[in-house]
């Protein structure tokens, strides 16, 4: 019986490559492939035909799935290599690394120890500032909690190892080192014991303390070791992490290892098969294990011969599509080129660096900066992966790419745009399965427009993110189908929720075409609503379902059940405002003011007479009474004047009155605020109200100036550019200077009529009006 170690690198062509050539030549009988031992159940999936790579395995606590991990293999992973050529060769693979059951558990254990010794420090932090009577700072640290992932070929507690080999040998970093050494060799004589002497050579030099972890992995996998050695296997392939293929080469004491794993705890743990994108294979995503280019290695595995001449040829593809020269001759050109730049540094032939640069200068005359138009279609690559139907284990899943392909909507690994027309069928069902992906919280659509009046179009954003399955996974609990599940979400403490949540919740349920759990939101919505005490609640609310009624014709929906929640609402709200406006903090009551300016919009939009009046005349209490704060006495002056309930002559009297001198200088200013915020054109039409700001700005003290200085700034910086520019040549005008504004809303001016005449005829003529009372006797 023979034991051979293979040290790989996870994601790696040239391992992949040598490991096949290695398995050809010697033929294991028994296969002991790196990977959780919970991948036992999902390994002969592998061999399925319907089975594209990049794909995942997923492994996860089923009652806590954001407790997961994720094991990707792409075609030129040795580790799936492995797995393709047993299923071949009809040879066993035993899954022989640390289960995700422990893994999970002890990361679970160090999160309530690191929190334990948060609350420890908390206490004695806040223990002593009390006993030296200073104010507590609040610690922004976080522990953070080692999830379980894939390994990597260097050591978790230091860099990349594999520097030192680079360094000796001329090489800035350990990447180009292994890359150019190991992924781009042609050859493979004595590739693994090469690796094998190397990393034997740099773990006793380096002598460094590894983590708990490794140590724990390790251990298992020699336990698994001796098990498979003990049984009648003849030769025994160990599929490991290069880093790690030293310690299972030499066997320590059965019970040294039996120490190390001694009392380690465990949790439930599920497993799955989930497609996967060479996006999040790339380091740049943030994957332990991640590659520099992806979209470099698969054209390594499937272009072993002169793969520098055709990726010089895709490279010139894509550039002729950004208008960059990419002729024939320029590609002979830069293939000869990459090829003196591997001459001249002592290599075989042109890796991926020689080949960039080769491109950069032959196709973009030296400039860098349209390298980055390779980086996704070729460095990167936008494969996506596929999972057989009957490989996915979660009914919820099932269920959901069921109907994906039934509306034509094909997860794609890049971003793509997408508009329904609300008016065809098709758009309606895209739509509301779009909408109930949204409710259970599945990160695969987002919405980049919202609806508007007039139009029946909707605009996503689609891309399927491989984290999407964990949502898939965390919503399964709502149910096994997605519209049982997304009804449920929306059931879900829904007793608990407030006004504006349950009106959300409505609106997703008649989105999302949920008929059966509409009746029971909009009861829950008038119960809520019935009991709810806080007037900035009821007020956030109506717009939500004002766009219910207003919208909802396009979707069939009967509005006449909300039309009379709205009622009750509104006239709840009116009884309440004028008392909330009292007396209120300035940011307290600028929140209110925001509230009520989309309040009044939606209820303009709504155009209901009855309730837009009563809403006007409490607008009349707050605006004229003495102990309503000074931003909505402002706000519902504004809105008064707008909507033509006073006249010019009353919003002067108002006006004259919030900035009299008497008046505290903020008070003036955050009246102003809530006056004009949102829109200049008051000030830019009306020369009265705007010398009477101009009046009280120059009646200030220095002290008073500088004081509402920054809400006038924060105001005015609201206004557009053109509003802006236009007050500005107001002030500046001899009307401003010279009219003087009275109560009764007058003001004088040297506005000469006679001149303004033909004017006006001609505007009169153009607009089909009748002309002015001069000229009506011509």
């Amino acid at each position: 019986m023979s034991i051979t170690i293979y040290g790989i690198r996870h994601h790696g062509p040239g391992c992949a490559r040598s490991l096949v050539k290695a398995f050809e030549a010697n033929p294991p009988d028994l296969i002991l492939l790196e990977a959780p031992e919970e991948f036992d159940q999902l390994t002969a999936d592998a061999a399925h035909a319907d089975m594209k790579p990049p794909v995942a395995a997923l492994l996860y606590q089923p009652d806590s799935p954001q407790y997961a991990s994720f094991y990707p293999f792409a075609r030129f992973s040795p580790e799936w290599q492995a797995l393709q050529w047993a299923a071949k060769n009809a040879c066993e693979v035993r899954s022989f690394d640390l289960p995700v059951a422990n893994y999970i558990a002890l990361d679970q254990a160090d999160a309530k120890v690191s929190e334990t010794e948060q609350d420890k420090r908390e206490k004695t932090t806040d223990s002593d500032e009390e006993k030296q009577g200073k104010e507590k700072t609040p610690d922004k640290e976080k522990t953070e909690v080692e999830r379980p992932g894939d390994t990597h070929r260097q050591s978790a507690s230091v860099g990349d190892p594999f520097t030192w080999f680079a360094q000796a040998d001329g090489y800035s970093d350990g990447e180009r080192w292994w890359n150019d050494k190991m992924e781009e060799r042609t050859d493979s004589a004595s590739f693994f014991e090469a690796i094998l002497e190397a990393v034997t050579v740099l773990r006793t030099e380096l002598d460094q303390q590894e983590t708990d972890r490794t140590l724990q992995r390790e251990a298992y996998m020699r336990r698994h070791i001796r098990k498979a050695s003990k049984e009648s296997f003849n030769n025994i392939a160990v599929v490991c992490g290069a880093w790690h293929a030293p310690a299972l080469a030499v066997m320590p004491k059965v019970s040294e290892d039996n120490a190390v794993l001694k009392g380690m705890p465990k949790v439930k743990i599920a497993a799955t098969w989930t497609p996967w994108t060479y996006e999040r294979l790339s380091v740049a995503s943030g994957y332990r294990a991640g590659i520099r280019s992806p979209g470099w290695y698969d054209h390594l595995w499937s272009r072993s011969k002169y793969p520098y001449i055709t990726w010089v040829t895709k490279a010139a593809r894509v550039l002729r599509k950004e208008d960059y020269e990419g002729s024939s001759a320029s590609i002979i050109e830069a293939t000869r080129l990459s090829q003196s730049l591997a001459g001249l540094r002592g290599r075989p032939r042109p890796g991926l660096d020689e080949s960039l640069e080769a491109i950069r200068t032959v196709f973009c005359a030296g400039d860098p900066a349209p390298l980055a138009l390779l980086n996704k279609p070729l460095l990167v690559g936008k494969k996506l992966g596929a999972v057989p139907d009957e490989v996915a284990n979660l009914p919820l899943q099932k269920d959901i790419e069921a109907t994906q392909k039934r509306l034509r909507l094909k997860p794609v690994a890049e971003t793509r745009d997408l508009v329904l027309d609300l008016r065809e069928d098709s758009g309606r069902n895209r739509s509301i399965f779009l909408h109930r992906l949204q409710i259970l919280g599945i990160r695969y659509a987002r919405k980049t427009a919202s609806r508007s009046m007039g139009t029946f179009k909707e605009s996503w954003q689609l891309k399927w993110n491989p984290s999407s399955v964990l949502d898939i996974v965390d919503a399964s609990k709502y149910g096994n189908t997605l519209i049982a599940a997304s009804g449920n979400a929306l059931l879900a403490s829904v007793s608990e929720a407030s006004v504006y949540d349950v009106a959300e919740r409505l609106d997703n349920a008649l989105l999302g075409d949920l008929p059966d759990i509409a009746p029971v939101l909009l009861r829950q919505l008038d119960l809520v609503a019935a009991s709810t005490a806080d007037v900035t609640e009821l007020i956030r609310s109506v717009p939500k379902l004002v766009q219910i009624v207003r919208y909802g014709d396009v979707r069939n929906t009967d509005a006449d059940a909300i039309q009379t929640v709205l009622d009750f609402l509104a006239t709840r709200i009116n009884v309440a405002l004028p008392g909330a406006c009292t007396n209120l903090a300035n940011e307290a009551a600028s929140l209110l003011v925001k509230l009520l300016r989309d309040y009044n919009n939606a209820l303009t939009t709504l155009q209901i007479e009855s309730i837009l009046s009563a809403f006007r005349d409490c607008l009349s209490s707050v605006a004229n009474s003495s102990t309503s704060s000074a931003e909505p006495k402002g706000f519902a002056t504004r809105i008064l004047y707008d909507s033509g309930q006073i006249t010019q002559a009353e919003t002067l009297t108002l006006f004259s009155f919030a900035v009299s001198a008497g008046n505290d200088p903020e008070d003036v200013a955050m009246w102003l605020q809530g006056f004009l915020s949102g829109s200049g054109s008051v000030l830019m039409h009306d020369t009265g109200l705007l010398a009477l700001v101009d009046k009280w700005l120059n009646s200030l003290s220095d002290d008073g100036f500088t004081n509402t200085l920054p809400v006038l700034r924060r105001t005015f910086g609201e206004f557009s550019s053109p509003e802006r520019s236009q007050i500005g040549l107001a002030v500046q005008s001899d009307n401003l200077t010279t009219g003087v504004a009275s109560a009764s809303g007058s003001v004088e001016s040297d506005f000469d009529i006679k001149r303004a005449m033909p004017v006006l005829v001609t505007a009169t003529r153009i607009f089909n009006l009748p002309p002015p009372a001069e000229t009506q006797s011509d």
